[in-house]
């Protein structure tokens, strides 16, 4: 199963054996979407606020998943979840959001060391390791007509030190570096993004 941010509304690719794939409410089903409906999703639920979540139901979903990549332009980044010594979290506001710290993946870069680049850039904040993969994310958004699908892969990390200060990277839109115990207070887990919340999940679960 894949699941892709637009707009911060959930598309849901799954297969056609899966229970709950009927429309209801909110939800909206789609069943084997063809070439033009999948070109035609973003301004579709750009267009139709009142549709929360899209499932995109089909016999082979790596195939429909390929065709659905087809009409983007892909780009890798990765980022990070840091942990410190007092068992919190970084976290960034950007644009008004709050966000973890993640970034484009250079040409001939790791992965690992991408995330770890784009951790100290943005928060200004050193001495990390990583300890283990997080999650994968997925998200598009619109540059000038035209259409991109980011896939971001998440570590986890550590920070060797306490509550550090940070350093905004100002240039990213970056305007606050603010470390959190889990869970994070409502009203930042509530201006954060659905694929963030996915990051945060997934290192509670592991964690428990």
């Amino acid at each position: 199963m894949y699941v892709v941010f637009m707009l911060n509304r959930r598309v849901i690719f799954v297969n056609s054996a899966a229970e709950n794939t009927n429309s209801c409410g909110s939800i909206l089903s789609i069943f084997n979407p063809d070439k033009k409906t999948l070109k035609e999703l973003p301004k579709f639920i750009k267009a139709h606020n009142e549709v929360e979540e899209v499932m995109l139901v089909s016999d082979d979903v790596e195939a429909l998943w390929i065709r659905f990549c087809l009409n983007y332009f892909e780009v890798l980044s990765a980022g990070g979840m840091v942990l410190n010594s007092k068992n919190k979290v970084l976290w960034i506001n950007r644009n008004n959001h709050w966000d973890l710290p993640k970034g484009k993946v250079e040409p001939g870069e790791s992965l690992e060391d991408a995330a770890m680049r784009e951790v100290s850039e943005e928060t200004g904040i050193e001495n990390l390791q990583v300890t283990g993969d997080l999650a994968t994310t997925y998200h598009t958004y619109d540059i000038d007509g035209v259409v991109h699908l980011k896939t971001t892969f998440w570590f986890s990390m550590q920070h060797k030190g306490g509550d550090t200060v940070g350093i905004p990277q100002a240039i990213e839109g970056i305007t606050e570096v603010k470390w959190l115990k889990n869970p994070v207070p409502k009203k930042i887990w509530d201006s954060t993004y659905g694929s963030i919340r996915i990051v945060v999940n997934a290192f509670i679960n592991r964690s428990i």
